[in-house]
């Protein structure tokens, strides 16, 4: 049987960020170490007395979140584009729920910043095929 440290540390160290944040602040009331890593803090205490979620994100973003948290409980697979010290952008999937009778959201994240670089740059290699194409086309019928 787990005790409450097992689950303490079960939480400190898990593989991906673990946040939980004031719905009327937005000020994070637990994180982990991946958490603080991946908002580019030097430690989980930085991030929690020195941040909010608004931080890395804009706040109406957060607006939007909440109010479909407050209509649906939880989210799934949101990608969301945040903002981190030194212009450092990262791209996370991130499942949401409220807890704690409404007043905190409960988190956690996946950093898939790689994967929408890939994306990203596979739609470009197609428009720009699709460009070229489209130029041989237009002088095939007009030569």
């Amino acid at each position: 049987m787990c005790n409450s440290e097992d689950y303490k540390i079960f939480f400190d160290d898990a593989p991906v960020a673990l946040v939980r944040t004031s719905v009327k602040t937005g000020k994070f009331e637990m994180a982990n170490h991946a958490a603080a890593q991946m908002f580019g803090c030097e430690s989980v205490e930085d991030l929690m007395k020195n941040h909010r979620s608004t931080d890395f994100y804009p706040k109406d973003i957060r607006i939007k979140l909440i109010r479909r948290l407050r209509r649906q409980g939880t989210l799934e697979e949101e990608e969301i584009e945040l903002k981190l010290p030194g212009d450092r952008k990262v791209w996370v999937k991130a499942n949401f729920r409220l807890n704690c009778g409404g007043t905190c959201i409960e988190c956690f994240l996946t950093d898939i910043t790689e994967i929408v670089l890939l994306k990203n740059k596979h739609y470009r290699s197609m428009c720009d095929v699709s460009d070229e194409l489209d130029t041989k086309l237009a002088a095939a019928m007009a030569g």
